[in-house]
């Protein structure tokens, strides 16, 4: 967002500017205190405490200074941060540093009695560790910098890994402090005292990370390794700070008892005691969880891997631990789908900062020796996990941009009778002799394998070919798409179907894919002039040679089923605005999408749009059983009182979810568009077959595109007509935005005429449309079309026009060392950070360059990058987090359009959601009939301890994913799991978007087995639905507890409920039709005349859909209400008519008595309309059919 601050300050005014080092200078002189030791430890109860004795500390490693003036602890309020200054004492010249960030600190403890000096660091991660250092510049000047270590000394690096806590002893300096010197630490840091404590805590050398404990550690590690997964949770206990060796030495008789008597469960056993154990109270033993872990787990069901995941092991690499994760679900890949069965010998590996996030280089902090050190040697010399050395193997690309990649530990193939090494599996995926002088395309072109891709259908190579681009005065038209048959396209979305859910099955089947294939990848679209199984592929799609495969798999990326709608985003604000898009607009804007997100309190059907705009609640179904109630009359301030939907769950996951939203359009301008959608680019066909000599071929013009949108269950798709902006995000240039004009409905003599959620680019003109919107192609890049009137008029803007950059390139074949060099340097130089401004077009052209050097290794220093010339911020720049450490003193208010919307909304308090127990009894009464009737007497099994089981089950599973991918020591709320997002803020938008997608596919995988398990072994519909009201019932009973067991009965409450709604309409078309057969065609017309009696309000609203009039060979239809017609909306009715829809007496009775009934029921509505006593009672009418009558219904 640097341009937009640059900008910010040519239009700011009246801001406020300082020198930072005039600022240091004076924290430096007013904020120092002599240090007399650094001890470096971690904290441990002893033996013989209570559980309510202080912790005691245990020095680890220490440092003492015979001289005041060798160690410093000093405030840099300036930087949010405490700095603890060391001079060496062999060589003065040697300054080291600890840095703690202000909101790195859980707690501080001084000691009751002031006369003693000591300070101790509970710190939620390890602290920063620097060198400073001297070096000439130019040849002559001495520059100081600062340079990022892993360890102070090598003694301090054996203990760095397990130990990070600090307990600082002051010096007693009266002269120059006074002789209260804690006392005037806490007057000088008002920010941080409310995280002091006051308790004397004992200080003790216990040797717990000592090298002879550690190397028996190691030893015992190696001696369990045959069960690998075991072994991991071992080390991730030692590595992860939750146990010390001598809690480790206590546990080793159990776990070698869980291996031996229970191998083939010890690992999933080991996986939730990892993960009990690094949340249980501080008084609680190590040993005490380890056994209510045995007695929770050891009888628990196991989780069925799907096809196309597996259990994934991750480890995550900081300049001074090794820290572990998993194994979690995840996606399957080309090279792990290969060598199924053998998983575990694969590690997903991140290279991290201490806080979690990606490193990120500044121009004070040198980061390169560090980066060289730890992560170039990791990635040269592989390292020992869990008695197996892991290599290098590989990533992909959008994984690397996370500084993320594949290591490997070789293990024996049997099928194959061969060794599996890294350099064996990359040789075996294609010819890279084109790239090989190019590490960093060497490395690009090994990534596609990597990508997570879900398996499809398996083409001879007698199915496919490649066919030449659309190319036109040197301009590329087709830049990474194919075609596809229809018959192709079929088979695809048929196999992907299999391994997906009915609800995603049931999506509008798509006509593009983005695939991998062989050596290619990119973006394929059905052709209609293809038959058979067939597929066209392009040579700009082809990165490398695959030779000698007759046969090949079609690997699907992504299928595009639906469009999302487009939103506006702060880059995007600042180009509208540049571009001459009023300010008001863009307000009325937000003013448009705060009453809506706020409106979700009082109505169902915006609280529905709600979720459906920003995709929330999506794997819970929230969407569809909100909206099924409501169809039954419920909602969330009904004028019965026994039709309300709330429960305090559903309060809380509604604030919970208009806070998110809330918080998006102020922190982050993410305001949602009217009439735009977001679309994958494909290119117009058209040309290629008049290339070929048809004639009479469509082609579109230049400056025009096709877009057709479809979503799930429209009758028709929508097509797009007229003026529209269009854009791909992120915008930097404000060239990136362009006019176009949309076709509207395709001719008949196109090629694209079926293709839909997609926007299809003209193959033909001056310049490709899609390089014009920040250097776009179509190899799967997703472009926004935005058709809101208020945004279309732009003043004109020349797209950008940045050279080609040519791949750096060596004199020699890269090897894979040379790959390991370029990751090095990648990460040092990961740089992508009124636009009109001459600076920030300079900064579009760098990130231009920065986001293409995976490809071509061209690096952007940070030297290149502009300087700010002022420090003030504008407003709409402020952190959501309070604590949060910044450079910057004060923000000024901002006159652009970004300050004015930031202003514009004002939020509550984000407090943590607080479920009191709760349940929604109305629900339970109104269904209850429903299912009753649908199961005709049949009674499930007396037997509930497979609910029990289930429960169990899902409930600890759930509380793991909540504390595994927590931004924080404070576990996810069942609210945030449900609704599929983090709540907490995070300075690293990239970290949370990766945290939120792992916990999302654990959450699929989760509900995914859940549902099954409540579906039972049985796939008929009756015992499904009577398993699944059975689930409704019990989880409203565990609801209602104020226990731990609460935690987990909501979300399991909505599975279930969602199971009963959906199975209900299943067997009420099963009861009528029969399992096996189709209704007939209906007839569509108005109600007769002959119901001028019957009361206007039920008339008009009424509504049969009739089988066939021969199924009442004595009754003319005529006796009825009317002729049939299609669907009703609602039913308002009274008790009398309540009672009879809501009875077995239904279905027990002859037509004739049922119609007679009906009148009756019918009279007494004509009373209840009189006298203003009826209730409102949506789509129960469809119960109100005697035998072989069919009912279009809302359920």
């Amino acid at each position: 967002m640097e341009t937009s601050i640059l900008n910010e300050h040519t239009h700011a005014t009246g801001s406020s500017f300082f020198d930072p080092d005039i600022q240091r200078q004076i924290d430096a002189r007013t904020n120092g205190f002599a240090v007399f030791k650094v001890q470096i430890g971690t904290f441990y109860c002893p033996g013989t405490a209570g559980p309510r004795s202080p912790r005691a500390f245990s020095i680890e490693w220490e440092m003492d200074f015979q001289r005041p003036s060798m160690a410093w602890l000093r405030l840099e309020s300036y930087h949010k941060q405490i700095r603890i200054e060391i001079v060496d004492s062999t060589k003065e010249s040697a300054r080291y540093g600890i840095i703690m960030k202000f909101n790195n600190i859980a707690e501080m403890t001084v000691p009751c009695d002031f006369r003693e000096r000591y300070i101790c660091f509970d710190l939620v991660t390890p602290p920063v560790f620097q060198k400073e250092v001297h070096y000439l510049q130019d040849g002559s000047s001495n520059k100081q910098c600062s340079q990022r270590i892993s360890e102070l000394c090598a003694e301090h690096g054996v203990v760095a890994p397990y130990a990070h806590h600090l307990r600082i002893v002051l010096c007693d300096d009266n002269d120059h402090h006074g002789s209260n010197v804690l006392a005037r630490f806490q007057d000088l840091c008002p920010e941080i005292c409310p995280l002091i404590r006051y308790v004397t805590m004992d200080a003790r050398k216990e040797g717990l990370f000592d090298s002879r404990n550690l190397a028996y550690i190691d030893e015992w590690v190696k001696t369990i390794s045959d069960n690998w997964r075991v072994a991991f949770q071992v080390e991730a206990l030692l590595n992860n700070g939750i146990a010390d060796t001598r809690d480790m030495l206590k546990l080793k008789p159990r776990i070698d008892w869980l291996i031996s008597h229970h191998g083939g469960i010890a690992a999933e056993v080991m996986r939730y005691f990892v993960e009990a154990a690094a949340n249980r109270p501080a008084a609680q033993p190590l040993q005490k969880c380890f056994e209510a872990t045995l007695q929770k787990h050891l009888c628990r069901r196991r989780f069925v891997v799907p096809k196309g995941r597996f259990f994934c092991h991750r480890v995550t690499l900081t300049p001074t631990r090794l820290l572990l994760e998993g194994p979690n679900i995840s996606g399957s890949n080309r090279v792990l789908r290969k060598f199924q069965g053998y998983e575990d010998y694969f590690l997903r590996v991140s290279f991290r900062d201490e806080d979690g996030l990606q490193h990120r280089c500044t121009r004070d902090v040198d980061h390169e020796p560090l980066l060289q050190d730890r992560v170039g040697k990791v990635l040269k010399e592989g390292f020992d996990l869990a008695g197996r050395h892991f290599q290098f193997l590989g990533y992909s690309c959008s994984a690397l941009r996370t500084q993320t990649v594949w290591f490997v530990s070789p293990f024996f193939r049997h099928s194959a009778k061969e060794w599996v090494t890294a350099e064996r599996i990359r040789d075996s995926l294609g010819n890279f002799e084109e790239v090989i002088y190019s590490p960093s395309k060497y490395g690009a072109r090994i990534a596609q394998a990597f990508t997570a891709t879900d398996s499809s259908i398996t083409l001879h190579k007698s199915q496919w070919r490649e066919v030449p681009d659309v190319e036109q005065n040197d301009i590329l038209f087709t830049d990474g798409v194919g075609t596809i048959s229809q018959g192709l396209a079929d088979k695809i979305w048929q196999m992907l179907c299999n391994g997906r859910s009915d609800d995603e099955a049931n999506t509008v089947q798509p006509t593009a894919y983005q695939i991998r294939f062989l050596g290619y990848k990119g973006m394929v679209v059905v052709d209609p002039f293809l038959s058979g199984i067939y597929m066209r592929l392009r040579p700009s799609m082809r990165k490398f040679n695959v030779e000698g495969k007759d046969y090949a798999e079609v690997e699907i990326a992504s299928a595009f089923c639906s469009a999302k709608t487009a939103q506006l985003n702060r880059p995007l604000v600042t180009v509208l605005e540049d571009r001459g898009v009023p300010i008001r607009a863009l307000l009325e804007l937000q003013d448009k999408a705060v009453a809506s997100t706020r409106g979700a309190v009082e109505s169902v059907p915006m609280f529905v749009d709600l979720l459906k705009k920003h995709k929330l609640c999506e794997d819970f179904w929230v969407s569809d059983i909100l909206r099924r109630l409501n169809s039954l009359g419920f909602g969330l301030n009904p004028g019965n009182p026994r039709k309300r939907l709330d429960t305090p769950f559903l309060s809380s996951l509604r604030s919970s979810a208009i806070n998110y939203v809330l918080r998006s359009i102020k922190y982050r301008a993410r305001i949602p568009i009217p009439e735009s959608y977001m679309l994958p680019g494909v290119a117009d066909e058209g040309p290629a077959y008049v290339n070929m000599g048809y004639e009479d071929v469509y082609c579109l013009p230049e400056g025009k595109i096709f877009a057709c949108i479809q979503k799930s269950g429209d009758t028709e798709p929508t097509w797009i007509r007229g003026p529209c902006v269009i854009y791909r995000s992120p915008v930097i240039h404000p060239g990136d935005v362009q006019c176009v004009e949309a076709i509207g409905k395709a001719p008949p003599n196109c090629l694209f005429g079926t293709l839909k959620n997609v926007v299809v680019f003209p193959a033909q003109g001056t310049r490709s449309l899609p390089n014009s919107l920040a250097g776009g192609d179509l190899d799967g890049d997703m472009y926004e079309v935005v058709q809101y009137g208020p945004l279309l008029d732009l003043k004109p803007q020349d797209p950008a026009a940045y050279p080609p950059v040519e791949p750096r390139k060596l004199d020699r074949r890269s090897t894979i060392d040379d790959v390991c060099d370029f990751i090095v340097e990648y990460i040092n130089s990961d740089n992508v950070g009124g636009t009109l401004n001459p600076t920030c077009l300079k900064l579009a052209e760098l990130h231009s360059r920065a986001v293409d050097y995976l490809k071509n290794g061209r690096k952007v220093t940070i030297d290149e990058l502009p300087r700010t010339a002022a420090l003030s911020q504008p407003d709409w720049r402020e952190s959501e987090q309070p604590t949060q450490s910044s450079n910057y003193r004060d923000y000024h208010e901002s006159s652009r359009a970004l300050g004015r919307l930031y202003r514009n909304i004002t939020l509550e308090e984000n407090r943590r959601p607080h479920v009191q127990p709760g349940r929604n009894e109305a629900i339970s009464s109104a269904l209850w009939p429903l299912v009753q009737r649908r199961l005709h007497g049949r009674r499930p099994s007396t037997d509930r301890s497979w609910l029990d089981s289930t429960y169990a089950t899902y409930r600890e599973e759930l509380k793991y994913i909540s504390t595994t991918y927590s931004l924080s020591k404070t576990p996810l709320s069942e609210e945030e799991l449900v609704m599929g997002m983090i709540l907490a803020t995070c300075s690293s938008e990239g970290h949370k978007r990766e945290r939120v997608f792992a916990m999302n596919e654990s959450l699929s995988f989760l509900l995914r087995a859940t549902r099954e398990s409540l579906a039972g072994e049985s796939r008929e519909m009756y015992g499904q639905l009577a398993r699944a009201w059975d689930a409704w019932i019990y989880s409203q009973r565990v609801s209602g507890d104020d226990s731990e067991s609460q935690f987990g009965s909501h979300s399991f409450g909505l599975i279930a409920l969602g199971l009963v709604l959906k199975n209900l309409p299943r067997l009420f078309q099963d009861t009528h039709y029969g399992p096996h057969t189709e209704p007939s065609t209906f007839r569509e017309e108005s109600i007769s005349d002959k119901t001028a009696s019957v009361p206007g309000v039920f008339k008009e609203s009424l509504s049969f859909v009739l089988q066939d009039p021969s199924f009442f060979p004595s009754i003319a239809p005529s006796t009825w209400l009317g002729t049939p017609v299609r669907r009703f909306t609602k039913v308002d009715t009274v008790e009398p008519l309540y009672w009879l829809v809501t009875s077995q007496y239904v279905f027990s009775i002859s037509v004739a008595t049922w119609l007679r009934d009906l009148e009756f029921a019918v009279n007494e509505l004509e009373v209840g309309v009189a006298t203003g006593t009826f209730e409102k009672l949506r789509g129960f009418m469809w119960l109100l059919v005697p035998p072989s009558v069919y009912v279009d219904t809302h359920i």
